[in-house]
């Protein structure tokens, strides 16, 4: 599948709740600079391919203090998909490597995600540091994370189905060394 369509998909999916609480009857109750509703923002500039826009909101969500509970959550997201812009170049300056350093830290922020952006670029044949002993741990740090399908979200349940897939055509390509190793490696990363 399109790693592009994917994201947007799944950028859709997360942020269509949030919409409704993006109306202007929401905005006079709340600031306006609301992490959800930058938040979404971003995801809408995303989905009519402003990429610089969807990035300032982005990073707006990255920076902003947090008020209320869950946003920590939101934060995450949005480092692991202004990421992605980063990654591919998108609205900002491609840079891999950071892609890579700030995806490793939406992890460490609880972003599922991330995990599988993770596995993707380390199964890039044009990063320059892949590795698909790496790639398959990240793929399958997303099973350890949660081992039940059922128990994820819509979105989630995508993220899952991905990683899957992925994982099994790189198992293709390792040995069963190969394969444990990656396996210890996915477990390092909790």
């Amino acid at each position: 599948m399109n790693l592009r369509l994917l994201t947007i998909s799944i950028l859709f999916l997360s942020s269509s709740v949030l919409a409704d609480k993006c109306k202007i009857e929401y905005l006079d109750e709340l600031e306006y600079t609301d992490i959800e509703c930058q938040f979404y923002m971003g995801t809408t500039a995303y989905r009519n391919k402003v990429y610089e826009v969807a990035a300032a909101h982005w990073n707006y969500v990255i920076d902003a203090p947090l008020k209320y509970e869950g946003e920590e959550q939101f934060q995450a997201m949005a480092l692991s998909t202004v990421t992605f812009l980063t990654y591919q170049g998108l609205g900002v300056k491609q840079d891999r490597n950071l892609a890579v350093k700030n995806w490793k830290d939406a992890v460490s922020k609880g972003d599922f995600e991330a995990r599988r952006h993770l596995g993707m670029a380390y199964s890039d044949k044009s990063y320059r540091k892949t590795d698909l002993i790496q790639a398959l741990g990240w793929y399958e740090s997303i099973f350890i994370v949660q081992p039940d399908f059922s128990a994820l979200d819509e979105s989630d349940q995508s993220v899952f189905q991905d990683a899957v897939d992925a994982a099994k055509s790189i198992k293709l390509k390792l040995s069963d060394k190969d394969i444990q190793k990656a396996k210890e490696f996915a477990k390092s990363t909790l």
